[in-house]
């Protein structure tokens, strides 16, 4: 229950994350419309603006190069030419020292024009008034008027009162001057001081852009609300919706069953082979005749982030996801890899390796013998073959050779328990042959069970094998194995399995024991 619910709840926050994404992925690449929508608009304004800003600049250059000077009839007429082939002019006027004389439009002029101060003035010098009365009053016309020496032109035009589009908050600046003059739409928009001609930046639900021409020095500033595509667009931005969030309770089920998968026993097993999250363990292996240490059984022990699994639970599994051949040279090699580093082992030390049965009859535990941990010859590596687990004598036959042949030793594991008979024994020509524990555990009530173990010390014997009695807990059946002849043991009584600091520790003592004279002498 509590995995199921660690499931859930890590699927809810990826499902979470994801809908965030794909959120975030989806305002990125409206945002990215967006933008060239905003950069095509200000481009097509500032074009405009500039074309406008050129004629005048060129109209009054041409008209301030000409002479005389005059309101004459010859000059009124040179005037509106040039006003009848621009394309922006409204109109043209002439001044004096004392102002306004005449234009091409009305002729001679009684009214002074322009009013105030300029607006602001351009690179070229020029005077530029905002929102002036422009021809005849009664028309109620106003425009911009840029004047340069003794001429000015009127401009009228959109782009001083229209904005560029109409989803936008703009405003139209100059700035020529030392400050932005404000030209039209909102105030506060436009930001100085950009180090640039554009400025793109998103502050949801906003995306503010900003762009300024270089001949003009006019810039555009304009800030697009997302909401308003909901607005103008309810239908489309509700499929979005619907999407979304359709994409999230896809991404909920997904990452629940990858989380399901990732906490199952069998993806644990697979990825802790590949990580390292097997660990090894020693249990001394006793001579009970003599009370001394002559090796141990390595066993394996599984943890990852997620708790510890017991051998019940990834031994099968192992066999059961064909990774057994790759874990039990894993387990081989780091097991002589740690035992290595312990320089006060006795001498023909044996380490016993469980190992796999269908494994001999393919082959595939001939791979220990290319490890170089396997090839030295400080530490004797014994194959305890499982009695639980039948074994095809057949194939199995010259695999066993070959291990005998390289060195290494065979012990018949849980004897009792299978499938073997006498003459499967005799096919194996192991070395060894270890008592299940269930045998131990009944001695002292002396079931039907424990007298079988003289029977099986005669077997061993006839076959020349070794007993190993395994599980013993207490003194008593430690004496009893003794009196029976039984040569080796392990278990609880002596010791339990152990990582290599504490089986260092219990080796250190171990061996005062054993030999007080010896170690003082050392």
């Amino acid at each position: 229950m509590a995995h199921w619910v660690y499931h859930r709840y890590f699927a809810c926050i990826v499902a979470l994350t994801t809908a965030l994404c794909l959120t975030a992925l989806l305002a990125f690449a409206v945002s990215k419309t967006v933008h060239f929508s905003l950069q095509q608009s200000a481009t097509q304004y500032l074009l405009q603006v500039d074309a406008i800003a050129r004629e005048s600049q060129q109209t009054l250059d041409q008209l301030n190069s000409r002479a005389p000077h005059s309101c004459s009839a010859a000059n009124l007429a040179a005037m509106r030419r040039v006003l009848i082939s621009a394309r922006y002019i409204r109109d043209i006027t002439y001044y004096d020292d004392s102002g306004a004389l005449c234009s091409a439009s009305s002729g001679k002029l009684d009214f002074a024009y322009p009013h105030g101060e300029p607006s602001f003035y351009s690179l070229q010098n020029s005077s530029i008034w905002l929102d002036q009365p422009l021809g005849d009053f009664s028309q109620r016309v106003n425009g911009t008027v840029v004047r340069q020496r003794d001429y000015s032109v009127s401009i009228v035009s959109d782009i001083d009162s229209a904005p560029p589009r109409n989803d936008v908050r703009w405003q139209t600046v100059n700035t020529a001057g030392t400050t932005a003059a404000h030209i039209a739409g909102y105030t506060g928009l436009y930001i100085a001081g950009t180090g640039g001609d554009t400025l793109a930046t998103l502050a949801w639900p906003h995306y503010f852009y900003q762009q300024c021409s270089s001949y003009s020095r006019f810039c555009l500033s304009q800030q697009f609300s997302f909401y308003t595509l909901a607005q103008r667009y309810p239908f489309q931005s509700s499929i979005v919706l619907l999407a979304v969030i359709a994409l999230s309770v896809l991404a909920w089920f997904g990452w629940r069953q990858l989380a399901v998968r990732r906490h199952s026993l069998r993806y644990r097993v697979r990825n802790g082979l590949r990580k390292g999250y097997f660990s090894v363990v020693f249990q001394p292996i006793i001579d009970l005749q003599h009370n001394r240490l002559i090796g141990c059984e390595v066993l394996a022990r599984y943890r990852d982030p997620l708790g510890s699994l017991s051998p019940l639970q990834f031994i099968p599994l192992l066999s059961q996801l064909g990774l057994s051949g790759r874990f039990t040279c894993f387990i081989a090699k780091q097991a002589l890899t740690e035992l290595s580093k312990l320089h006060n082992l006795p001498e023909q030390f044996h380490l016993s390796l469980n190992v796999y049965p269908h494994d001999i009859a393919s082959g595939q535990i001939l791979e220990l013998l290319q490890l170089p941990e396997v090839q030295q010859r400080r530490i004797k590596l014994v194959l305890e073959i499982t009695e639980q687990q039948e074994l095809s004598f057949s194939s199995a036959t010259q695999h066993l050779a070959e291990l005998k042949a390289a060195g290494l030793q065979l012990s018949i594991d849980d004897f009792g328990t299978g499938y073997s008979n006498l003459t499967s024994l005799r096919s194996l020509n192991a070395d060894y042959l270890k008592i299940d524990k269930s045998f131990i555990q009944d001695m002292e009530a002396d079931s039907i069970k424990s007298t079988l173990i003289p029977k099986i010390r005669d077997i061993a014997r006839l076959l020349n094998y070794s007993i190993v009695a395994e599980g013993i807990e207490n003194i008593s059946q430690a004496s009893l194995l003794r009196s029976l002849g039984i040569e080796l043991g392990q278990g609880w009584h002596f010791a339990k399995a152990m990582p290599l600091a504490e089986f260092d520790n219990w080796l250190q003592h171990k061996l005062q024991q054993d030999y007080p004279n010896q170690r003082k002498k050392a």
